[in-house]
């Protein structure tokens, strides 16, 4: 079901969604090596393509919350305090755990390395300046997150209208997608230089589809589950392409829209009710420390077992188990810990701001 919010209705099922995409990220990272039996897994190869859901749900979270703001730098202020304070605590905390490690492994000792971590710590380490910054190699999608979150910010002080904000953030979205066809051959894989680019794309389309779907009637719940499963196997069968094909990865946006808006407009199909049971929600809840920390963590470990990567196929899948178990408790901290209460402080301190601002006439 849909809770409704202060602001929005709070759809239970994206929250669950976001946490699978986050869980098969980290089972991408894990695949990569040999000998478990992740690395047997063909579509998890193809797994860093979530991140993309990531984007287009966030574009219409984002939309759905804020589009109809108004123009006022008061709105915008309040708007980056929360999602500054959503995003850096947790960012921060994985930046210094890659420290460390970079440190006791040397790297630390590399020429730039203090300008990679300005970058870093500036959330500007993946804005194209240079091909590879990134300390925490999941944080790119953050630094791009940050800059779109810029850029929306921006559009909406330019102008009360929401049409008119939507389609200024749609001819982004069409420049990035012009940007990666002519670079990138139309695949979204490749180095720094068109990560933004990406990012941008997909959060265009996210709030593309919150103006698509703010209007239009649930389905019927059967309708809305076959959708869903139809959207889902063919996202199934362009991971298993893709490796052959880059260009395939440009569907991926494309399904994570048609999936969210089948997903928004469902009243209660099995698909749902699914998605809404407890284990589903509690990835969702801590999708952003499943994603954020895993790296640093299963670093951490690498270091600590003795000889690095098990070699035998049978210690291989037990450290996955281990690893994975590890992932889980210590996300569950972080969120606890550091996610819920910085983000606490934000919307207090946003709402300070708001209070503090002098009152501005209405324009007739």
């Amino acid at each position: 079901m849909a809770i409704h919010g202060a602001n929005r209705p709070f759809h239970a099922n994206l929250e669950a969604v976001r946490g699978i995409a986050a869980l098969l990220v980290v089972l991408h990272h894990l695949s990569l090596n040999p000998g478990s039996l992740l690395a047997y897994v063909p579509l998890l190869q193809q797994g860093w393509l979530f991140v993309d859901l990531f984007f287009v749900l966030s574009g219409f979270v984002i939309a759905a919350v804020h589009a109809e703001s108004p123009p006022t730098p008061e709105a915008a202020r309040r708007f980056l305090i929360r999602r500054f304070f959503r995003l850096y605590p947790l960012h921060l905390a994985t930046l210094l755990a890659a420290l460390f490690i970079d440190i006791q492994s040397g790297t630390a000792l590399l020429p730039g390395y203090g300008g990679m971590v300005a970058m870093n710590l500036t959330m500007t380490h993946a804005w194209g300046a240079v091909p590879g910054s990134i300390l925490n190699a999941p944080s790119w999608s953050i630094s791009t997150e940050w800059a779109a979150y810029l850029l929306f910010a921006g559009i909406c002080l330019a102008t009360p209208s929401t049409k008119r904000r939507l389609q200024l953030l749609g001819g982004v979205g069409l420049v990035s997608l012009a940007s990666l066809i002519v670079w990138r051959g139309g695949s979204l894989d490749g180095d720094l230089a068109l990560r933004l680019p990406r990012c941008l794309m997909s959060f265009a389309l996210g709030a593309a589809t919150w103006a698509w779907c703010r209007n239009r009637p649930p389905l019927t719940a059967a309708r809305a589950g076959w959708w869903q499963l139809l959207i889902a196997g063919s996202m199934l069968l362009m991971l298993s392409a893709a490796g052959r094909s880059p260009q395939l990865t440009l569907l991926m946006p494309l399904l994570s829209a048609s999936l969210i808006s089948a997903m928004v407009r469902d009243p209660g199909s099995a698909a749902r009710r699914l998605l809404e049971r407890p284990v589903p929600q509690w990835l969702g809840r801590c999708s952003y420390s499943l994603y954020l920390v895993h790296m640093p963590l299963f670093r951490c470990l690498i270091l600590a077992t003795p000889g690095g990567w098990p070699h035998s196929p049978l210690a291989a899948n037990l450290w996955v188990v281990m690893a994975l178990a590890a992932l889980f408790l210590v996300s569950g901290l972080t969120q606890t810990w550091i996610e819920r209460p910085w983000r606490e402080f934000g919307r207090r301190l946003a709402n300070s701001a708001g209070r503090l601002s002098p009152a501005r006439p209405r324009s007739a």
